[in-house]
């Protein structure tokens, strides 16, 4: 009985920790429904916004739509990261992808994508065209 609710306590322990390192999604301001063009340097992207246009936003297993597939297209060519492909569904190999890119740039992988996870992402961003293209953050 003791080696149970010490197990208990110390599964109690770790999950505690786990949760208050957690990031909060208290610094979105909702969910990620649309994209809006932003521009820099004479490029151009796509990123995820809320339909008011903010892009502190967030997207889970589950969300879809044209939020969902820039995400993708960001996570497959710039980080060369498989999300199962860019069809704009989040399942479970894009919540794999986003996982991976937050364990590697020092977040939390909970393969949520939010505030935090959109400033580790490099976007691609396209030039005028036949001139090129790059990827690199906001």
């Amino acid at each position: 009985m003791k080696r149970t609710l010490a197990a208990i306590g110390a599964a109690a322990a770790v999950f505690g920790g786990m949760v208050s390192i957690a990031p909060t999604a208290s610094a979105a301001d909702g969910w990620c429904t649309t994209t809006i063009g932003v521009d820099r340097g004479g490029y151009h992207t796509l990123v995820p916004a809320t339909s008011s246009g903010s892009t502190s936003c967030l997207m889970g297993k589950g969300s879809s739509g044209e939020a969902v597939e820039a995400l993708q297209l960001a996570l497959v060519i710039c980080h060369g990261l498989d999300t199962g492909g860019i069809d704009g569904v989040y399942g479970g190999q894009t919540v794999a992808a986003v996982r991976t890119l937050q364990s590697q740039t020092g977040l939390y992988p909970d393969g949520v994508y939010g505030p935090d996870t959109r400033g580790k992402v490099s976007w691609r961003w396209y030039a005028s065209p036949g001139v090129g293209s790059t990827c690199a953050r906001l």
